[in-house]
């Protein structure tokens, strides 16, 4: 009688189990009270929820980025320049560009002045010692840097075999620069190194300009002319070095 009891009453619980694991007709999910105790609601939202300010956070982490991008980059300069400064053994003046003329983008003004030992004619230049400019003008604690792109920029300089060949380097619409009366019988060729003349006072020998791109010449013609492209991109120019002595 007592195991006839027994077996009643496990059937009885049997039925309340399935009754409790059957909801309306469909199994009742026990993982249910489990999430609830293990994780409050709240953080399981959050969880699947988009953040509402994914979109801003990206552009926050590609603007950092190109920050240390670009100080990496100036930081490479600097390193250059004083390795220059070093082998040369000029005096120079690190600069940064403050902006450009609205009217020409060929004239660059810069943080160092007269206060900075700046003076008018002097040589500008980026890295290893290659030219990009001179100073046309100053101020007590800012100048103006004139191209050597720029129509109204003009630069002794050599190039050819053994860098013997001389002429004058003029800007030309701001992209390119014309190199101007190189006799007829000197030879120059594409890809031939220009570099600084010894004729300036404030412009050191030597300094790199760029290279030849073309040359051009008539029989008829006493001189060569080539066009000359720079071996930098003038609109990336951030950091500047003045030569303030020889």
């Amino acid at each position: 009688m007592l195991r006839q009891n027994l077996k009643i009453f496990l059937l009885f619980l049997v039925i309340i189990a399935l009754l409790i694991l059957f909801k309306n007709g469909q199994i009742f999910d026990l993982g249910v009270v489990f999430r609830s105790w293990l994780a409050p609601q709240s953080a399981i939202n959050s969880l699947l929820t988009k953040p509402d300010n994914l979109e801003e956070e990206y552009k926050n982490l590609l603007a950092e980025n190109n920050r240390l991008k670009t100080l990496a980059e100036e930081n490479q300069q600097l390193k250059e320049l004083l390795s220059f400064k070093k082998e040369k053994e000029y005096s120079l003046v690190v600069a940064n560009i403050l902006s450009r003329d609205p009217a020409n983008r060929n004239i660059l003004i810069i943080d160092a002045g007269r206060g900075q030992n700046i003076e008018l004619g002097q040589a500008v230049v980026i890295n290893n010692g290659i030219i990009v400019g001179k100073v046309i003008d100053v101020g007590i604690d800012s100048s103006k840097v004139r191209l050597l792109a720029d129509n109204f920029s003009k630069l002794a300089i050599k190039t050819g075999k053994g860098l013997k060949v001389s002429g004058l380097l003029t800007g030309s619409l701001g992209l390119t620069m014309n190199l101007n009366y190189v006799p007829q019988d000197h030879e120059i060729k594409k890809n031939d190194l220009v570099v600084t003349a010894d004729l300036d006072v404030n412009i050191p020998p030597g300094l790199v300009v760029g290279v030849v791109e073309e040359v051009n010449f008539s029989q008829e013609e006493l001189f060569k002319e080539a066009s000359i492209s720079p071996i930098v991109d003038y609109n990336t120019l951030s950091i500047v070095a003045v030569i303030d002595s020889l």
